[in-house]
C-alpha cells in the first residue's frame, strides 16, 4: 500500500514596507521578531487542522488524530518535512528513514522502532489511517533528533499546538508566537505582528492587541493633551510620510516602540528605552526626540535626537548631534521647536550629562545646528 503525501504548497508572498499588503505564507513575514532560521527544520502542526508550517512556510498536511490519549502524527510528511528520505515497502509492510547519519525502520501493525540498530518498543505500532501511516508523535520526534513540544486547549486556548523543532530553536515557543499560531488557525487575517502587539484585519478594519487577546481599532487618533495624566504610548503623529504610532510596553520590557503605518502597511522603525516624544520626517528620513526624565545608560555615547533610514526592509537608526547633548527641552522641560532643512536641524540644546556644574551646564545652552547625518553640531547662537 503506498503511502500519500499532501504537497500542495501556496504562493509565498512578502510585506513590502512601502507597498501594497497581501496575504503572507511564511511565518517569518507574519511576526517581526522571528528569523528564517529560527524556523529551520521544523513543523508546526494542530490535531484540529489540516494546515502546517514547515520550515515556516504554510503547507496543507496530513493532520493528526488523537487516539485513545495519544497523538499520532503522518509519519512521511513529518520526515520528508525534515529533510528525510522515506521508503514503504508494500509487499512486507516494512519502512525505511533514511535521515542525517540515521537509518530508522519499522513495520505497520508492529510497535518495534530500530534506530541504526537499535531497537525500542513505541507505545502504539505504526497504522495506517486515510492511507497514510501514524505512528506516536514522540517517537518520531526523538528518532529525528528533534524536541517535540504539545501545547493543548488549556495551555494556549483555541486551537492546540505540536511543535516539531531544533533542540536550540526556543523562539518558536515563545507565547506570543504561539498566539500567532492561535490566530493562524481560527483563520485571522494577520497584517502585522511582532513581540510587542500584533494588527489584524476583520471587516474591512484593523484591529490591534499588546497581549494578543483582546483587540481595539487601530487608526489615527489626534492626541489630546491632558494635564492631569502622563500619556506614554498609544500616540499617533501625523507627518509628511503619513502616520506613525508610539506602542509602550509596559507589562514587560517598558520600551517605547515607534512604527510607520501606511494604510495596512505595518513596519517598526525603532525601539527605545527612553520615551518617545516627537516625530518628524524629511526627505523619506525619519526624525524624532526621546525625553530622558532620570538619564540614560552610555550617555556618553548618545544623545536624545535620532534619525531612522528604510534599507533593504528594515529601519536603522542612529543618534544626531554630539553625544551627551539634549536637544529639543530644556532643563525645565519646556520644548523647543527644532526645523528641519537641507542644511540640517534647529535646536535648543546644552550638554547635560557628564560631571557638570549647574553654571557651566548653562554655559553650553544654545541654538545648535544639528548635521542630518553623523555626529556633528555647531553652535549657532548662545
Amino acid at each position: 500500500m503506498k503511502v500519500n503525501m499532501i504537497l500542495a504548497v501556496f504562493t509565498v508572498t512578502l510585506f513590502l514596507a512601502f507597498g501594497y499588503t497581501a496575504h503572507a505564507n511564511n511565518l517569518h513575514d507574519y511576526y517581526n521578531d522571528v528569523t528564517e532560521n529560527d524556523l529551520k527544520n521544523s513543523i508546526i502542526l494542530s490535531p484540529e487542522s489540516s494546515m502546517a508550517f514547515v520550515n515556516g512556510q504554510k503547507k496543507s498536511a496530513v493532520q493528526p488524530i488523537v487516539k485513545d490519549g495519544r497523538t499520532l502524527v503522518p509519519l512521511r510528511f513529518i520526515s520528508e518535512g525534515l529533510g528525510a528520505k522515506v521508503d514503504f515497502n508494500t509487499k512486507t509492510q516494512s519502512i525505511t528513514i533514511k535521515y542525517n547519519d540515521k537509518t530508522i525502520l519499522m513495520k505497520i501493525g508492529k510497535n518495534q522502532i530500530s534506530i541504526n540498530g537499535k531497537s525500542s518498543e513505541m507505545d502504539v505500532p505504526a497504522s495506517i489511517y486515510n492511507n497514510s501511516t501514524y505512528i506516536p508523535l514522540r517517537d518520531i520526534g526523538e528518532a529525528l533528533n528533534k524536541k517535540v513540544v504539545y501545547l493543548n486547549h488549556a495551555e494556549i486556548r483555541s486551537y492546540p499546538l505540536i511543535i516539531i523543532r531544533d533542540v536550540n530553536g526556543t523562539a518558536l515557543e515563545d507565547l506570543k508566537f504561539t498566539r500567532i499560531f492561535q490566530l493562524l488557525y481560527q483563520g485571522k487575517s494577520i497584517v502585522y505582528s511582532d513581540r510587542f502587539m500584533v494588527v489584524i484585519k476583520e471587516n474591512g478594519q484593523l484591529l490591534f492587541s499588546n497581549d494578543f487577546n483582546y483587540f481595539e481599532p487601530f487608526n489615527y487618533q489626534e492626541l489630546i493633551e491632558d494635564k492631569n495624566s502622563v500619556r506614554l504610548g498609544d500616540i499617533w503623529f501625523k507627518t509628511d510620510m503619513g502616520h506613525f504610532y508610539l506602542d509602550y510596553a509596559y507589562n514587560t520590557t517598558r520600551e517605547f516602540i515607534l512604527y510607520r503605518v501606511d494604510g495596512e502597511t505595518i513596519t517598526r522603525v525603532a525601539i527605545e528605552k527612553a520615551p518617545i516624544k516627537a516625530v518628524k520626517t524629511y526627505q523619506n528620513e525619519v526624525y524624532y526626540l526621546t525625553r530622558y526624565e532620570r538619564g540614560i545608560p552610555n550617555a556618553h555615547e548618545t544623545s536624545n535626537l535620532k534619525s531612522a533610514t528604510f534599507n533593504n526592509g528594515q529601519w536603522t537608526s542612529d543618534y544626531l548631534g554630539k553625544p551627551g547633548f539634549y536637544y529639543g527641552f530644556d532643563t525645565l522641560g519646556e520644548v523647543y521647536d527644532w526645523p528641519i532643512t537641507n542644511n540640517g536641524i534647529v535646536a535648543f540644546g546644552y550638554q547635560r550629562f557628564g560631571d557638570l556644574s549647574s553654571d557651566e551646564r548653562k554655559k553650553t545652552f544654545g541654538l545648535y545646528r544639528i548635521e542630518r547625518k553623523g555626529h556633528h553640531h555647531e553652535l549657532v547662537t548662545p
